[in-house]
């Protein structure tokens, strides 16, 4: 298959930035220390991804204009819910980054980073079962797609993570996170061979 670019820049742009707001708060919420320019720094990354992604999203469509109405079918479209819930993830990174300002660099509260990886949760729930609920193609459609979808939306994320950390000489931040995407990065590569395989 030949996807067209514009969904390969969407679901590579997104998955990252998705992965990279659930590094942020996985870091918050266990309690590694991040410096609020850090904290920041990671969170606008994250939006312009996710922004990227929302735009390459719209490329895709054969009518652009008519964009607005795809939230419509949202009882029975994965689609729909994927362009409901898309910008309210980026209005809820956004929401932390603005917030994200005390000595410690930690969000006010544990609820915003639990939202936020709930939300991504289902943000990349959403983006596979576009693929995953098409019966006839049998490559897609396998519980495998949305593991896959999560697995390298994190590693690529985690992976991110690291590079930020390493670029701002956040030794502890880098410690924490590099075998974090190491085992994401495995795993999300055996899950992709595990899936490759059932497909041949």
């Amino acid at each position: 298959m030949n996807p067209a670019l514009s969904v390969v820049v969407f679901t590579t742009a997104a998955g990252a930035g998705q992965g990279l707001v659930v590094a942020i708060a996985l870091a918050a919420l266990t309690g590694i220390p991040l410096a609020p320019a850090s904290l920041r720094g990671g969170l606008a990354i994250a939006i312009v991804l996710l922004v990227v992604g929302l735009a390459a999203s719209f490329l895709h469509l054969g009518r652009p204009s008519r964009a607005w109405r795809a939230w419509l079918m949202w009882r029975t479209s994965w689609l729909s819910r994927e362009v409901i819930v898309l910008p309210a993830f980026i209005a809820l990174v956004a929401a932390w980054w603005l917030l994200a300002r005390d000595a410690a660099g930690a969000p006010p509260s544990p609820l915003l980073p639990l939202a936020a990886i709930a939300v991504s949760a289902l943000l990349w729930l959403c983006t596979a079962m576009i693929y995953a609920c098409l019966r006839f193609i049998e490559e897609w459609a396998q519980p495998l797609t949305v593991v896959n979808f999560v697995l390298l939306g994190l590693s690529s994320g985690l992976v991110l993570a690291c590079a930020l950390a390493a670029l701002a000489g956040d030794s502890r931040a880098l410690a924490a996170a590099l075998p974090a995407a190491l085992v994401a990065t495995v795993v999300g590569g055996a899950a992709r061979v595990a899936a490759l395989r059932r497909n041949a």
